[in-house]
């Protein structure tokens, strides 16, 4: 064929020589140009295997091949953002082995480089280009199974013993390695935004994840479910891989294992309308889904067709890959956290109330001074006027802020919400808010109109949501038997309960409830008022990791995946308490941090009269 794509691989890995290089050779619209290795023994061994034109012994030097044009990259998944973002940059196309990235952060930037060196950036998910998938998708949109209320997949792997998979800090584990495929099955079935998650996985001493079970529920109405590891066993080197999609008039099973070739056969089970199960054997015959990938991102590069897999889709499928890892536990010390609605909110912000007044609004500009770009305020603290000051004479951009601020319970209803919302907004020097806030479920412990009061308050905060005004909103100081019936009734569920949170007062039966309905926790009073910063034990093993005692309790919430809103009036305490991320507390101290003893509680229970 005329015009052929010329394509290099920059890494010699296993994937690349057992699927991907393969797929090319029999691709109709590749032309195997160029690979790279560690070393020139290893690019050489591929080029004499495989019939490369060319070997180079370093990832640089093939890109600075004017020749190149696209690039594919099979490298271990914490490197493929800088490598995909350096090819991009050389203005290659690039195909990129999933996952594309370790995070949605880092998914962000490659999109940006792509769209800003203008080319083509696409994840590696070869399945899903096979006419097996497309004959599962026509089923299922046909209405031959019915309305759709259930899948269930799993992938389930064994054997490994040494591999990149099995490390942390290479973004091994089950979840992100074997799970995504699971994950981007079920989105490519099921189009619609996403309810809850819940999950549990089997994780190893270093925190990798072996094997994980999650639960989806989409908004739609429709459940998904699981079930991904890489070590099923360990006397052979076999998979389990299954697909089950249930409808209102028949369901769909197939035992086909992800990235086949050849015959492949599922079948379809539906009721006649006496009742009997009627069985169909549908046969679709693929041939290598790496060739069709290859031929489509090579017909995407002569702008002769559009990717498969989407930026769209990439960051769908990423953020449910990395909410599940949060919430089994594997992700730590983040310093970000995105919420299902892709909102970002940072790990560390600043905490404003009783701030300003001593040196009014200059406080709030040596915060912004210090680092910080979010901003933690409420009506109650009387200083959002002081904060939009500070923001409008320091004259950062309001993109660059996360703005949050909160309704006192006094102006819970329709009108009075809206009131308080728009005099934040108009105080701040806003037209949106990044997060909004219910300060506290009530203001009278015996009011016993406290909930129709919230729930009049969440509708107008949902209207507000849904009109863009506020692009995230919570509660904060709600308690399990707060929320649950808020739940009931909610057509936006709330994304953050902001709590008080610090060793001597971690609320656990309530860490434990926000987990499972998917509610981000965000720690005031992380310091516990200052009230535990001096304790003996608390000094010990700050010293053991040559940080202060104020750094040691906000990593120990940051550890356990809670943002943070530390108070500070100096500056030099304001930059200390965001110096959080360069050191990581053991499992024992966390442990022991964890055990402690009440202390530091300030009293304020949203249950009882608060000073």
């Amino acid at each position: 064929m005329e015009n052929k794509v010329k394509w290099a691989v920059l890494g010699t890995a296993g994937i690349a020589a057992g699927c991907t290089i393969p797929g090319m050779l029999r691709a109709k619209e590749c032309e195997l140009y160029a690979i790279a290795g560690r070393s020139l023994e290893k690019a050489n061994a591929f080029k004499e295997r495989f019939g490369f034109e060319k070997a180079y012994d370093s990832y640089d030097a093939l890109l600075a091949d004017p020749q190149v044009e696209a690039v594919y990259i099979p490298l271990p998944n914490d490197i493929h953002c800088k490598w995909a973002i350096k090819a991009l940059q050389a203005k290659k196309h690039v195909l990129c082995e999933k996952p594309i990235a370790m995070n949605e952060g880092e998914l962000r930037q490659m999109f940006a480089a792509a769209k800003e060196n203008g080319v083509t950036l696409t994840e590696a998910f070869a399945y899903l280009n096979s006419p097996y998938v497309e004959a599962l998708k026509e089923v299922v949109q046909s209405g031959e199974i019915g309305k759709i209320d259930y899948i269930d997949t799993c992938f389930l792997t064994q054997g490994y013993s040494e591999d990149f998979r099995l490390h942390k800090e290479l973004g091994g584990g089950g979840i992100y390695d074997i799970g995504c495929y699971c994950t981007s099955l079920i989105l490519t079935l099921i189009d619609a935004p996403i309810a809850y998650i819940k999950a549990d996985a089997e994780l190893d001493e270093t925190g990798v994840d072996h094997m994980a079970s999650v639960l989806l529920k989409f908004e739609n109405g429709v459940r998904a479910s699981f079930h991904a590891g890489m070590n099923l066993g360990t006397d052979t080197s076999d998979r389990y891989d299954r697909l089950f999609i249930h409808g209102s008039r028949g369901y769909i099973r197939s035992d086909v294992e992800y990235n086949q070739e050849g015959e492949l056969e599922f079948a379809v089970t539906v009721k006649n309308e006496a009742g009997e199960r009627i069985r169909k054997v549908k046969s679709v015959v693929s041939e290598s889904n790496y060739s069709l990938e290859i031929d489509r991102v090579s017909r995407c590069i002569r702008g002769e067709d559009q990717p498969l897999i989407t930026e769209a889709f990439s960051l769908r499928n990423m953020h449910l890959l990395e909410r599940v890892l949060d919430l089994v536990g594997y992700n730590e010390g983040k310093k970000e956290f995105v919420l299902d609605n892709g909102v970002v909110i940072p790990a560390v912000g600043y905490g404003s109330y009783l701030s300003t007044e001593k040196n009014g609004k200059d406080t709030i500009k040596d915060a912004l001074d210090a680092g910080y770009r979010y901003i933690d305020t409420a009506s109650f603290y009387e200083n959002e006027e002081a904060i939009g000051e500070a923001i409008a004479e320091y004259g950062i951009p309001r993109e660059e802020l996360f703005l949050a601020s909160k309704v006192w319970p006094s102006d819970l209803g329709e009108e009075a919400t809206r009131r308080s919302f728009e005099a934040s907004c108009r105080k701040l020097g806003t037209d949106y808010l990044d997060l909004f806030l219910i300060h506290w479920p009530k203001e009278d412990p015996e009011d016993p109109d406290w909930f129709a009061k919230v729930a009049a308050g969440w509708k107008v905060m949902e209207e507000l949501y849904l009109a863009g005004k506020i692009r995230a909103i919570g509660l904060s100081n709600f308690l399990p038997h707060h929320i649950r019936p808020l739940l009931q009734i909610a057509k936006v569920r709330p994304m953050v309960d902001q709590l008080e949170l610090h060793v001597g007062y971690m609320q656990e039966y309530t860490l434990a409830y926000l987990k499972k309905e998917g509610i981000l926790p965000q720690a005031w009073s992380p310091l516990g008022r200052a009230r535990v910063l001096s304790d003996e034990r608390i000094t010990r093993i700050a010293k053991t990791y040559q940080k202060s005692n104020a750094q040691l309790l906000l990593r120990y919430l940051i550890q356990r995946n809670i943002p943070v809103i530390p108070k500070a009036s100096s500056s030099e305490r304001m930059k200390e308490n965001q110096e959080l991320f360069d050191f990581v507390i053991s499992e024992e101290d966390m442990s022991y941090l964890s055990c402690l003893p009440q202390a530091g509680f300030s009293g304020e229970h949203p249950d009882l009269v608060r000073d």
